[in-house]
């Protein structure tokens, strides 16, 4: 093929690089579409040509069939008539006449009237009439002949048709009759005692008139039906005369109609070979053809056009979307190779300059490439450099050795490590140079167990092999041997990495895993299912306890414990009383691995410490209340002095009243019930003093410290006003509710408050002041403050102020403030101590509030 030369080529691609790309794609569009159209028009016209023939003769068969049955039913209704006239009751009555009886009479004609025997209603229908109607005699002659209509009769029929029909035979014949196509049809005539007597015949020519009654208008108008001579092909008769005339022969007619013939059934006693035929004028279905080719032209031109309209907006499509791709190039080619393209052209084809551009961008990428390829070559020098670098300053000794297990070449450390250069160990042996007798054997069966194996070419080999240095000294060695192919040849790197340390830290770990098992206190871990994973020997009573076993789970309460810790994070301390003693619980959490280590302390006897040291503080503050009470004894004693002379007073004015018989049963009934108001006051007294001297077990309950507060002032009454003082109480309005033992409560306030008065001793009576206040502390805690105007506290005595047997006072023993400092930290609340010397001092308890939970009670 020969090829286009190379300047007729760049001038065809300059002139369509101007041209838009939808613009091309109309050209294109529409050159195709024209070659195309002309292509398919031939072929389609011609397919459609030969299947509209297909349908129109497919039709015509059927409209002559069609047809041929409105002949056939045409036809009988004549042999219908023949039978209705033949069996008439004036027929009948005719034949009996002496008319007819007469055989040889002469030949009754009938013109313009009706015969006798023919019916007065009118039977015959106006269009194709019998052209004449016969009675015949049984004989076969004719006796009677009714002119239907003015034609004359045949010559064939003016004598004797014996020719044509016989008497007693019923019969519908086609025929010629002198030239002329005739339906002759012939009853017989039988009278009332169904003898034969003669026949009717029926002369009916199968002339226009008659074909296109048969029809009944059904057939189209531009439809034909004719009658034709198939041995002479000739037309005998039309429906259309002035169309088709009678005689004319079928081969002129095929230019101009469609023919369609058919035989007669029915008619095998017919002395001619007659044909039904339907001619169609050619020239209307070849109208319908042309206009079905025309609309198949319209449509495919409207297709073809809304197919190059598809083609140019695909092409449109294309265009922006090759636009956007040659800009996401250039940006490409900008931005990734750091090309300088020309700036794309605004306009012209997008396809031819995509093509250019990419044309661009692959030398870029070539020359982008060679400087990569430069560039890597570069960096593979560093990379080998780098190389070297780290062998040379790696920690771990890394050999090369060849198949056989000599030695290539090792790095710096290597050469610390065993003691030799790499000119003294190149070829040698690895195995007997660095490891000692057995594990120098395995090293060389790993070598071959390699070298033997192909398919372990990608893997690596893990080993812990002894070393022995120059000066014999032993070393556990982590030797890692990594095969390598080099040119086809096959090579081992050889890292060693010393794990003398690892291993002695290693012997450590294990020693500190069995410290657990050696420990002599209780030690368990539980997972976070509160499933019991370790137990060691000395836990087996937390087991009992616990009624289960190792790999078992915890009671419910336990496990939400420990469910607790993990979730809080923080460490949980309790204690738990068991058949063999106290134990305390460390619950600790390790929330990263999800269990709780429990380590447990037997403190039984230290707890039996405490009793009996709690034992001996219950009995010196007892003693201390004993001591109070008794420095308290005149005031007491003042307190109870005053009921009881009030008492013997309302008594003695009773007595006296009751001897004179004077004053009424009202003023008896007032002194008696001041009598009892005076007794209870004492009992109050008496009951008061019995709390604080009798000796009994430490019982916590739920008090008022407002309550509390109210009943110490009423105890150090007369001591108050002993020394000229009124106590300012400034209580908080709603309850302040503890859980204290109120007897230790009240004695604590009670020192704190003669403290206060001791300290107002040298002060003047006027300057005098003590407040006791309530008030609700921070953090849930109920707070009592006992403030005085005393001379205040020495700031060098403020911090051995609660030691035991320290004090101010000539006569004081010191105890009191150690006692109080006791109590109510035995509470788990706090006493503070505020002075200013020369102005007094503030003493402030702090307790926490009552809350009514398992917790607070156990607490």
């Amino acid at each position: 093929m020969r090829r286009m030369p190379a300047k007729d080529k760049s001038r065809w691609r300059n002139f369509w690089r101007h041209i838009p790309l939808p613009a091309a794609a109309l050209v294109l569009g529409l050159a195709v579409g024209v070659l195309a159209w002309m292509v398919i028009d031939r072929q389609q016209s011609a397919a459609l040509s030969e299947i509209f023939e297909e349908v129109l003769d497919n039709q015509l068969h059927q409209l002559a069939r069609e047809s041929l049955i409105r002949f056939e039913e045409h036809r009988r209704s004549y042999v219908f008539l023949a039978r209705l006239l033949a069996n008439h009751r004036r027929m009948a009555a005719y034949l009996d006449s002496p008319v007819w009886r007469d055989e040889h009479g002469v030949r009754r004609v009938y013109h313009g009237h009706r015969p006798p025997w023919l019916p007065r209603e009118r039977i015959i229908s106006d269009v194709a009439q019998p052209s004449h109607m016969l009675l015949m005699g049984s004989g076969g002659r004719v006796r009677e002949v009714y002119f239907v209509t003015g034609d004359p009769l045949p010559q064939a029929f003016s004598y004797e048709p014996a020719n044509y029909l016989a008497a007693s035979e019923q019969r519908a014949l086609l025929t010629l009759v002198d030239g002329e196509p005739y339906l002759v049809v012939s009853e017989p005539i039988r009278d009332a005692e169904h003898v034969v007597k003669g026949s009717l015949v029926l002369l009916v020519p199968l002339d226009s008139a008659f074909l296109a009654a048969s029809q009944q208008a059904a057939v189209s108008e531009r439809a034909i039906t004719a009658v034709m001579d198939a041995d002479a092909q000739i037309i005998l008769s039309s429906s259309n005369p002035l169309e088709v005339e009678a005689g004319t022969p079928v081969d002129a007619l095929r230019p101009d109609y469609v023919l369609t013939t058919q035989s007669f059934s029915n008619y095998d006693d017919s002395d001619l070979n007659m044909l039904f035929s339907t001619l169609v004028p050619r020239a209307l279905y070849r109208g319908a053809g042309q206009a079905i080719l025309d609309l198949e032209r319209r449509q495919r031109a409207i297709g073809a056009a809304i197919i190059v309209g598809l083609f140019v907006l695909l092409f449109v499509f294309l265009s922006s979307r090759i636009n956007h791709s040659l800009r996401r190039l250039q940006d490409f080619a900008q931005r990734a190779l750091g090309g300088r393209l020309a700036p794309l052209n605004p306009s012209g084809n997008r396809l031819i300059q995509l093509e250019d551009r990419i044309h661009d961008v692959i030398e870029l990428v070539l020359k982008a490439r060679e400087e990569t390829r430069s560039r890597h070559e570069h960096e593979l020098r560093q990379l080998e450099a780098l190389r070297i670098g780290v062998m040379e300053a790696s920690v771990d000794a890394i050999v090369t050795v060849d198949a056989e297990g000599k030695i290539i070449d090792f790095n710096p450390t290597a050469q610390q490590v065993f003691g030799r250069t790499l000119e003294q160990a190149r070829g040698r042996q690895l195995a007997s140079l660095v490891f000692d007798e057995p594990s120098g054997q395995y090293f060389q069966c790993l070598v071959m167990r390699l070298r033997e194996s192909p398919e372990q070419i990608s893997s690596s080999i893990h080993v812990e092999l002894t070393t022995v240095d120059g000066e014999e000294e032993r070393r556990a060695m982590e030797v890692v041997i990594k095969p390598i192919e080099l040119d086809q040849r096959l090579l081992f790197t050889v890292y060693l990495r010393d794990i003398s340390e690892r291993k002695q830290r290693e012997a450590e770990i294990r020693a500190l895993a069995a410290f657990p098992e050696e420990s002599p206190i209780p030690i368990l871990r539980i997972n976070s299912r509160g499933v019991i994973t370790y137990a060691n020997a000395p836990s087996e009573a937390l087991l009992d306890y616990w009624q289960c076993r190792p790999m078992q789970t915890l009671p419910v309460y336990w496990r939400e414990q420990v469910e607790q810790v993990l979730a809080t994070g923080h460490t949980q301390e309790t204690e738990i009383v068991t058949e063999q003693g106290i134990y305390s619980l460390l619950l600790t959490p390790v929330t990263d691995l999800g269990y709780v280590n429990i380590y447990a302390r037997d403190i039984t006897a230290q707890r039996r410490a405490e009793d009996a040291l709690q034992q001996r503080q219950d009995e010196l503050v007892h003693v201390a209340r004993l001591s109070t009470m008794g420095e308290m004894s005149t005031g007491i004693a003042h307190e109870l002095n005053q009921p009881l002379s009030a008492i013997a007073n309302f008594a003695n004015g009773c007595a006296r009243r009751l001897r004179l018989d004077v004053g009424g049963k009202e003023e008896l009934l007032s002194a008696l019930s001041q009598i009892a108001n005076q007794a209870n006051r004492a009992a109050e007294i008496i009951k008061r003093l019995r709390s604080l001297v009798t000796r009994q077990y430490r019982v916590r309950s739920e008090v008022d410290l407002n309550h509390l507060v109210t009943e110490v002032c009423a105890l150090l009454a007369h001591d108050l006003r002993k020394q000229q003082l009124t106590v300012e109480t400034r209580l908080h309005p709603g309850p302040l509710m503890v859980y204290v033992d109120s007897v230790q409560i009240e004695q604590a306030l009670i020192n704190l408050v003669r403290n206060a008065l001791d300290a107002m001793k040298s002060v003047a009576p006027l300057e005098r002041r003590l407040v006791i206040r309530t008030t609700l502390g921070p953090s849930g805690t109920a707070r009592v403050a006992v403030r005085d105007r005393g001379t205040g506290i020495a700031p060098e005595d403020m911090e051995h102020l609660f030691d035991a047997f320290f004090t101010t006072k000539e006569t004081g023993m010191g105890m009191g403030l150690a006692i109080t400092q006791t109590i109510i930290e035995d509470h788990h609340g706090k006493i503070l101590a505020e002075s200013c010397p020369g102005k007094g001092s503030t003493f402030t308890i702090e307790l926490p509030l009552f809350v009514d939970t398992p917790e607070s009670l156990a607490s």
